[in-house]
């Protein structure tokens, strides 16, 4: 029934908006995996062979997406919902004043889901793209107070995040309402680089979990994406209380039809017992030929806890460029003494229009 509800509202959003200045309309199945055969090695696993959608390696059930978005001189809205199984999101649902056009907005609504993330950065990984816990994402109910004057290079936001209108509750105490305040600014120097810093909150008070972070984007290589950024999270909550320093590096070198990619990131968790520093590395190369690409991705990482091993993951591929239809292998185990090791065989599917 879902389904159906979702179907008409796109034939009524293409109807409404075909016509219309500024108007777009998506539709995609979105980042799906069905596995084909998935099973386990080592002592103690289990000898059956199992199939399903999602299961170890990328855990996705059938998700389709629809984008309703339209934008004039003085205003715009998007919204963006998603359904997962029988589940219906609406994951994005913001209208935005254009103040002065082309320099200072202000956006309202509930952000999620990709919507608000001018200080956000992920790795160039086709598929596993890697982030730094999120950090600069603004996301929640809120006001969002935008300035990004027109070719300066320039960029600053301040979003006010409210609880979910749509719960039970007395609404917040002006008091508290500052450990909900996220911020961000950006400056970029055309073919050289691309500061940016802010602070951001993952949870309302009183339990924020306020990170501040910085980021340094190299641009003077025009095939070649290079940045890192770091991020310390703990701030806002009572001492002593758990801290995070959280860092990430990403690369990408593009030589068409090769294309190298890297991530590493290094986390540095303080429980006010003890410290345990991870970290992981996650190169992957592809070859695109055309009609399909070939391509394979790795992941290694590891800990400082004794006997705790290393993890490891190799996964060749092959993609139907036309269709964006990924088929691969995927192995996966660790080091550590009695580790089982998996391996799976997925499909995975992302198109739309």
């Amino acid at each position: 029934m879902k389904k159906a509800v979702v179907l008409g509202m796109i034939l009524l959003a293409l109807g409404t908006l075909a016509y219309a200045e500024g108007a777009t309309v998506g539709f995609g199945w979105g980042r799906t995996t069905f596995t084909l055969a998935t099973g386990e090695s080592g002592t103690g696993a289990s000898t059956d062979i199992m199939q399903g959608w999602g299961l170890n390696d990328f855990p996705m059930a059938p998700r389709e997406n629809l984008d309703i978005a339209w934008s004039g001189d003085h205003t715009a809205f998007k919204i963006t919902g998603y359904l997962d199984g029988t589940v219906l999101s609406w994951v994005n649902i913001y209208g935005t004043l254009k103040l002065m056009p082309d320099m200072f907005s202000v956006m309202i609504g509930r952000f999620d889901g990709d919507g608000f993330d001018a200080f956000r950065r992920t790795s160039s990984h086709p598929i596993r793209d890697v982030n730094n816990g999120n950090v600069g994402r603004f996301s929640g109910y809120g006001i969002i107070a935008d300035i990004a004057p027109k070719d300066s290079g320039f960029e600053a936001a301040v979003m006010y995040r409210t609880a979910d209108p749509t719960a039970a509750g007395a609404p917040d105490l002006l008091a508290n309402t500052y450990s909900n305040i996220n911020f961000g600014a950006s400056y970029t120097v055309p073919s050289l680089l691309k500061v940016t810093a802010g602070s951001d909150a993952n949870g309302l008070w009183p339990t924020p979990d306020r990170s501040i972070f910085g980021r340094v984007e190299l641009l003077m290589i025009p095939s070649l994406t290079l940045w890192a950024d770091v991020a310390y999270f703990g701030l806002d909550k009572p001492s002593p209380a758990p801290t995070t320093i959280s860092a990430e590096l990403a690369a990408a070198y593009d030589m068409k039809p090769l294309v190298i990619v890297f991530a590493g990131t290094f986390v540095s968790d303080n429980d006010t017992v003890a410290t345990v520093n991870t970290w992981a590395v996650y190169p992957e190369v592809y070859y695109d030929l055309g009609a399909f690409t070939l391509g394979l991705y790795a992941g290694v990482s590891g800990n400082d806890v004794a006997n705790s091993g290393i993890g490891y993951q190799v996964e060749p591929y092959v993609k139907l460029n036309d269709f964006n239809l990924r088929i691969s292998f995927s192995y996966a185990g660790s080091t550590a003494t009695g580790a089982i090791s998996t391996w799976e065989i997925p499909v995975m599917i992302d198109w739309g229009f």
